[in-house]
Formats: C-alpha cells, structure tokens, sequence
C-alpha cells in the first residue's frame, strides 16, 4: 500500500504542472491541454478526491513504510497547486471588472455560481430556455448545416441575438457542446442565440468553413424574426476556432467572394466576443522548428486551408490578424493565461491591431486559465458569462443611444467647434 501512495501522489504531482504554467512542446500540448483543462477547470473537485483517496489509503497502511510518507509528501505539494489554482481562478470576476469598468462604469459584482454548476460542471440544461433542434440555414452538407435557436421558454420579441461558432481545430466539434453556459444566461437575460454546425476539415478546407458561417447569418437575416429576434441586432462569439471564425465574421463582412452567390445579404454583426480564438494561423501551425514538428504542423494546415507552410500567403488570407480595418465592429477578447494550444501573444496582438486601426477592442486575460476554459462550469466560464453579457449590454446600449442622438446643427460661422469624439479603449489585464 506504501507504493500505492506514493504512485499516485506521483503522478497528481506531475498532473498538477500544466496548471501552472504552460507546456510548449509540441509532442506533450495536447495531454498537457487535457490536464490543465480538467485540473485546474475542476480544481475543488480534484481537491476533495485527492485528499479522500490519500485518506483512505492512509488508513490501508500506506504511511507504513518510507514510499507512503514520500507520496504524502506529493500528495501535499499538489494539493498546495490545486488551491493555488483554485484561488486564481476567483479573481476572473475582477480581471473582467479591471477590462470592463472603464466603459460601463459599473461596480464589480461577483459571479453568482449556482449549487448545480459547482456540483455539476456539466449539467447544461435549463428550465427556462427553450430550445428548437437542428433547424436547417443551408443545403448540401447534411447535419453540418443545421442550427439550434436558444430563447426564453415565456418568449421574447425583437430581442438580440447571438451567433454561437463552436470550436474544435476545425475538425471536430458540434453545436451542442460549446457555448451552452453562455447561451442559457443569454436566454434567461431575453437574448435569442443561434448555435450553428458548420462543414469539417479535412473534407472542408477554408473559406469553406466561413461562408457557412455567413449563410448562418443569411439565415438570421431571413428568419430569426420567427423566433423573436431582431435581424439588425446580432452578436457574434465562438472559442478557439469557433473565435477565429467568429472574428473573420466580425471583420470580413459584405466581402463579395466570402459570400458567394448571396453578395447581396448584409453579414455585419454588431459586436464580436472572441474566447481564445486563434488569429495568425501560420504561427499557429508552425511554430516549431524542428523538422518533424514543422512536417506535422504543415500537415496539420494543409488539412485545413488546402495549402502547407510553404505558401504562407494562404495563411495570411485566412489570418483575422490580416483582416483588421478601421471599420471593425467592437471586440471583446479573452484569453487565458496559460493557454498552450493557441499562444496568449496572439490576443494582446489582435487588441493591439484592434485598437492601431482605431477600433474598440476590450482585453481580459485570465491568469491560470487553460485553453477551452468555458466548455463546462468552471469559475472562469461563470465569471466570463457576466463579463461577456455586461460586455454586450454596453456595447449595444452605446450604440442605440448613437444612433437616437439627434443630429447637431452645423456650426455658425466665427463659432467654436468642439473636437473628434475620443474612443475608449481598456488596458490589457
């Protein structure tokens, strides 16, 4: 029993690592991205199970001999990591206040999580939201052009709306398993939300992946009024490649040759939300040096775009970092601190590029959150859902109170003018 504790505070020892900081190589990202993302999403829930298995194995014998004594003392350490991680994850709400209240001026106000979402990360139903399953926006790809429609269960009337863009390195993923905690409050605040499939890599090679995103939006445009949305109010948010894509909607919109055959259809959104999405996708794909590692990343990309590293304008085309114009709606970018899928520097440069061209970029880094933080209830996604819904109030009150703002007369001659309008932009976390 001895060697029983000590293998497993052992391996929760080394399990505790991708929590704390974030792991480069290219042959540990992905089990270190499914670590971090359980760990430290789930860190109480780690806590407890630790220590009643410690205990329990204590009771057994298992400080009878010197490798119990030697795994307690891993035990303890990765225990020490697990609170660590626990309390860095409370600040998320405040992190969100730091980005936020220079727009709103709204006092910061604690995430209220639910008993259900703490004991049950992944119960993602709720009562009061009513769901319409897989509505078809387009023909010709099957259960890939299908959508789902979030709206209050007592109904809503030209309410906002949300297009949900999963993510999934743009080869997996489904519209019911990302975005779920956001939609459901979206719901319950009297938003309607849109959560779309989209065609897959590697049968689906770029743009083929953002016009459906377009015919989503052609879709809302013809009938989200039919559920109670306003077709002239629509948001746009996914994580990782769902954020790419998210981000390509928000800065490619009315572009003739992205939305083929309905040139005429207005893809504007009024706001992009993008979670850890990736933006510069030849940095991305090929940020290793090594021969294997740059054979296995332009294999990874051709499966994507069509094209390996070697054609680097390819991956520029379909970079949103490329993509930046002075017209860009307003961003909410967010990202996490220990992110190793997707580098975090590619956030601070999206803002960075946001702001340079004039636009309004919102920042929040998340320190100690991993990649795909808000797939289930962790305290980083309870506290970006009132983030990103006090982001979306601000953005749309802004803008409605512009647009009813009387039209000022022009200056008389002689008279003083006051000078441009100054937008305001937050600071990095």
């Amino acid at each position: 029993m001895p060697w029983v504790l000590f293998g497993i505070g052992l391996l929760v020892g080394i399990f505790t690592i991708p929590g704390v900081i974030r792991i480069h190589h290219w042959m540990l990202l992905f089990p270190a991205f499914v670590v971090s993302w359980c760990g430290t999403g789930l860190a109480g829930w780690w806590m407890l199970l630790v220590a009643g298995l410690t205990a329990t194995l204590a009771a057994f014998g298992g400080l009878d001999a010197l490798p119990g004594w030697i795994g307690l003392g891993f035990v303890l350490v990765a225990e020490a990591g697990l609170v660590r991680q626990w309390l860095v994850a409370r600040r998320a709400g405040r992190t969100f206040d730091a980005a936020l209240r220079p727009l709103d001026g709204v006092p910061y106000k604690a995430a209220r999580r639910t008993a259900r979402s703490i004991l049950l990360p992944l119960w993602m139903r709720d009562e009061q939201v009513e769901r319409h399953k897989d509505i078809r926006y387009a023909e010709g790809a099957g259960r890939r052009h299908l959508l789902d429609v979030y709206r209050p269960r007592t109904g809503v009337t030209r309410a906002p709306v949300l297009l949900q863009i999963h993510g999934g390195a743009w080869m997996v993923g489904t519209k019911d398993t990302q975005g779920r905690p956001l939609m459901n409050a979206l719901a319950n605040a009297g938003w309607v939300c849109v959560a779309i499939n989209y065609r897959l890599s590697p049968r689906a090679k770029w743009p083929e992946h953002l016009l459906d995103c377009k015919l989503a939006l052609r879709w809302i445009r013809a009938h989200i009024v039919e559920h109670g949305g306003d077709p002239d109010s629509v948001v746009v948010t996914g994580g990782s490649a769902g954020g790419h894509l998210a981000s390509l909607v928000a800065l490619t919109a009315n572009e003739p040759e992205l939305q083929p055959g309905f040139e005429d259809v207005d893809t504007s959104v009024r706001a992009c939300v993008s979670m850890y999405g990736a933006y510069e996708l030849e940095q991305v794909f090929g940020r290793y040096a090594g021969r294997l590692s740059r054979r296995l990343g332009s294999w990874l990309g051709h499966q994507v775009l069509g094209h390996g590293l070697d054609d680097p304008a390819a991956y520029r085309d379909a970079s949103p970092m490329y993509r930046i114009s002075p017209g860009a709606p307003p961003f909410l970018v967010v990202h996490g601190s220990i992110d190793n899928l997707v580098p975090v520097e590619q956030a601070r440069q999206l803002v960075g590029e946001l702001r340079a061209a004039g636009g309004q970029a919102a920042y929040v880094e998340l320190a100690g959150a991993p990649h795909a933080f808000d797939v289930f209830h962790s305290t980083w996604a309870d506290a970006s859902v009132v983030g990103v819904i006090r982001y979306l109030t601000w953005v749309l009150q802004t803008e409605d109170a512009a647009t009813a703002a009387p039209t000022a007369p022009p200056a008389a001659v002689g008279s003083s003018s006051s000078g441009p309008t100054t937008m305001v932009r937050t600071a990095p976390s």
